[in-house]
């Protein structure tokens, strides 16, 4: 959809007659740009996940916190990984 809203605003800056070497041209820049958000958004979703497994799970191990617990956290320490704790997807 994007794609072609690029397409559709490039058209009329090009005159009566489009050159559609140019449109191949935007369309190949678009895709390539789509293409590294996609592949820096995929490296970062691997990152973390590899991050959260390894470093993260080791630091909760050994925190118990229940669900319904309103206790307001000692230092800073406990606040994060309470934070992390209530806020981690399963």
């Amino acid at each position: 959809m994007a794609l072609l809203a690029v397409l559709y605003t490039a058209l009329p800056s090009l005159g009566a007659k489009a050159d559609t070497h140019s449109l191949k041209f935007i369309a190949t820049k678009f895709g390539l740009a789509m293409g590294g958000v996609l592949f820096f958004s995929f490296l970062l979703y691997l990152g973390l996940s590899i991050y959260n497994k390894y470093f993260v799970d080791e630091q909760i191990k050994d925190f118990n916190l229940r669900k319904d617990s309103l206790r307001t956290p000692r230092d800073t320490d406990e606040a994060i990984m309470m934070f992390i704790a209530k806020n981690r997807m399963k």
